[in-house]
């Protein structure tokens, strides 16, 4: 269930969109960071014919490279022309707000949304799906939305019809512990998604341990250290996902002020805050944002508040969001 209380990052109405806290900075970093693992990848890919033509060097180096870093140049490429870029040339442009989303239709991931005569259809993960469900609120800047308190804008197409298969995207309200656990199923997705591809670097290095033919080499010498390296990963990925797919009570948060200055993106494409709050026990501590969800950080800068799951502890990290949003992420506390 919504609580209006709340307040959390949305578009400027009426607005440019380059107004909205961190947005520019974010896709221009993203356009940086996407464009250079592109061109970074497709010099692998010459690598891999290079070695795969002068021979020597085995089987599964080559393949490797020429196999895995073929398609990587090109989704990074794309998504550094049709994303960011593409959106970054909308900035000077306003966000629209569409609320009610009367005859909206769902089909497994994608949602369509009537618009202008046309339908905009965007593939949301399930925690994003969700609460579009219960609040029916969307702010649409040409083929891009973002939803209220997330600041990732994600891109859609125009189509002429509707998803095939597509059924009524009915309202259905959310809790905060629902939520909280849509949240937790996706990072659990997240985390097996790691322990798969650490097994499949594991059998890679063994692989190569056994392919190369200069047996010498300190390749052969360290590809099964590494390879005993990422499978003892993959087993621990392996745990947290299904630590993180417990059943847990409906969560208890605590509301906390926060003075900050306004938030940044740092070279990894991170955003970050940090400011200064005051725990429950009175006790003033600083607090510093920045993880794996870019919209935490920014809410607690445009806001000025920060929502704990259950109670802060100075020196401690926590795990923090927005109740009822698709918001979560960790903030560390220091003493």
């Amino acid at each position: 269930m919504e609580d209006h209380r709340i307040r959390v990052l949305e578009p400027p109405e009426g607005v440019p969109a380059k107004n909205m806290p961190v947005l520019t900075a974010l896709l221009d970093r993203n356009t940086v960071t996407t464009g250079t693992t592109a061109v970074a990848t497709g010099l692998l890919v010459v690598l891999g014919a290079v070695l795969a033509v002068s021979g020597g060097y085995g089987v599964a180096v080559p393949s490797a490279l020429l196999v895995l870093m073929t398609p990587a140049s090109l989704i990074f490429g794309s998504s550094a022309l049709a994303g960011s870029s593409s959106m970054r040339k909308l900035a000077g442009k306003p966000f629209r707000l569409v609320s009610g989303l009367d005859g909206a239709l769902v089909a497994g991931s994608r949602v369509s949304v009537p618009l202008d005569g046309r339908w905009l259809v965007v593939r949301f993960p399930a925690p994003l799906r969700t609460q579009l469900a219960a609040q029916r609120r969307l702010w649409v800047l040409g083929r891009f939305v973002v939803l209220p308190g997330v600041v990732v804008p994600r891109r859609g197409a125009v189509r002429d019809k509707p998803v095939k298969g597509s059924v009524p995207f009915a309202f259905e309200p959310v809790s905060p512990g629902r939520m909280l656990a849509t949240q937790r199923r996706l990072l659990s997705a997240y985390y097996f998604l790691g322990a798969v591809i650490s097994l499949a670097a594991s059998a890679f290095g063994f692989w190569v341990e056994a392919d190369l033919p200069q047996r010498d080499s300190a390749v052969v010498k360290t590809a099964g250290f590494f390879s005993y390296g990422f499978a003892v990963g993959a087993v621990g990925l392996a745990i947290v996902a299904v630590v993180l797919l417990r059943k847990l009570p409906e969560p208890r948060w605590t509301e906390l002020a926060v003075v900050s200055g306004p938030a940044s993106v740092n070279l990894f494409g991170m955003v970050t805050c940090k400011g200064r709050t005051v725990l429950p026990g009175g006790r003033e501590v600083t607090v510093t944002a920045g993880g794996s969800d870019p919209s935490l950080a920014a809410n607690i800068a445009a806001t000025g508040r920060l929502w704990v799951l259950g109670e802060p502890v100075a020196g401690k990290t926590a795990q923090a969001g927005v109740p009822g949003y698709a918001v979560f992420g960790p903030v560390r506390f220091g003493r």
